[in-house]
């Protein structure tokens, strides 16, 4: 299992899945400490950190940075499952025997 090249797409699969979300939560943390107070009282939760539905001004750039760093988290995500999707696809052909 040491020098198993399935183990490393495997591996490569995962990686990408956990780099996106540690990288959104790490965006999210630093953009909510730069908040203020009372805005931060506003938003959900660690370390989802979801803004209210209705926004006020003071949050709309964290608004707009919450969705615009959820859609490149699910395309990494996507990726990384199209990724497996290959390994898997490698493995029923019979590449690593």
């Amino acid at each position: 299992m040491g020098n198993n090249p399935v183990v490393l797409l495997f591996g490569l699969s995962a990686l990408m899945w956990l780099g996106a979300q540690n990288w959104r939560r790490r965006k999210l943390k630093r953009a909510v400490r730069d908040l203020p107070t009372l805005m931060q009282r506003m938003l959900g939760p660690e370390p989802a950190f979801d803004p209210p539905k209705d926004t006020p001004d003071g949050l709309q750039g964290f608004a707009v940075l919450h969705d615009r760093t959820r859609r490149v988290e699910w395309i990494v995500r996507g990726l990384a499952v199209l990724w497996l999707a290959y390994v898997v696809f490698l493995l029923l052909k019979g590449t690593f025997e």
